[in-house]
C-alpha cells in the first residue's frame, strides 16, 4: 500500500487533480524515466498542448495499463521517456523553455535531435516508427509540413548544449557524425542525400537500404 501511494505521490507531483483520458488521445507502450531515479513501465501519450494551457513547458500522460488511472507528468520531474518506437529527451536549455521534448534521432557520441513545434510555439512530436534500440523516426521532413508543424534540427554531445543544423552546416556536420558508415558519407558529400532529405538519410544510414522516393515511382 505504502508503494503505490509513493508511485501516485511520483507521478501526480504538483498536479492535484487527475487527468481524464480523452477519447483522442493515442496511447504507445513506454516507459517514464523519472527525476526521481524511478522507472515506470506502462503506457505513455503526449499530445500538443493547446495555446494557453500550461503556465511552462509541457506534459506527457502516463498510465501502468488500460485499466490503470491515467496520471499527468509535468515536464520538469522527467529525464526522458520512451513512447512507442521513439525515444524522447528532456532539454533544460533555457532556448527550448516552451518545447523541451527532444526526439533522439542518431545516438552517436554526437547526437541529433530533431524538435517539432506548432507554429504558434507549442512542440508537437510525430510518432513515425523508428529502429532499435528505441532510437526514434519521429520526424517531419524540411520546414513546414501537415497542419503548420516544422522541424528543426539540432546537434550535441546532450539535449542541454545544442546547436542548430542548418543547410549551410549539413554535409561537414552530418559527415563527421555519420563517420563510422563511410558509403553513407559519400552519398552525403555526392549530394544524394541533402538537408531536405534527412528522413531518407537516416533510414539509409540505419537499414543500408536506399528509400525509395516519391519521383522514382
Amino acid at each position: 500500500m505504502r508503494k503505490t501511494l509513493f508511485i501516485i505521490f511520483l507521478l501526480a507531483g504538483a498536479f492535484t487533480a487527475r487527468a481524464q483520458n480523452p477519447d483522442n488521445r493515442k496511447w504507445f507502450e513506454g516507459r517514464v524515466y523519472h527525476t526521481s531515479g524511478e522507472v515506470f513501465d506502462g503506457l505513455v501519450s503526449w499530445t500538443p498542448p493547446r495555446k494557453g494551457e500550461y503556465e511552462d513547458g509541457d506534459r506527457i500522460f502516463y498510465c501502468a495499463d488500460e485499466k490503470a488511472e491515467v496520471f499527468p507528468i509535468p515536464y520538469y520531474k522527467i529525464n526522458s521517456f520512451v513512447m512507442g518506437d521513439d525515444s524522447i529527451v528532456v532539454s533544460h536549455n533555457v532556448q527550448f523553455k516552451n518545447s523541451p521534448f527532444m526526439t533522439v534521432l542518431l545516438d552517436n557520441p554526437t547526437k541529433l535531435y530533431a524538435n517539432q513545434i506548432l507554429k504558434n510555439g507549442f512542440p508537437l512530436i510525430i510518432n513515425t516508427g523508428g529502429f532499435s534500440g528505441n532510437v526514434g523516426m519521429g520526424i517531419g521532413v524540411g520546414t513546414s509540413i501537415g497542419g503548420g508543424v516544422k522541424t528543426t534540427y539540432y546537434y550535441g554531445t546532450n539535449a542541454d548544449k545544442l546547436t542548430k543544423l542548418d543547410k549551410k552546416q549539413f554535409m561537414e556536420v552530418m559527415s563527421g557524425m555519420m563517420a563510422d558508415k563511410p558509403e553513407v558519407v559519400a552519398k552525403i558529400k555526392d549530394k544524394t542525400f541533402r538537408y531536405g532529405d534527412m528522413q531518407d538519410l537516416l533510414t539509409y544510414y540505419f537499414t543500408g537500404q536506399m528509400p525509395k522516393r516519391s519521383y522514382d515511382r
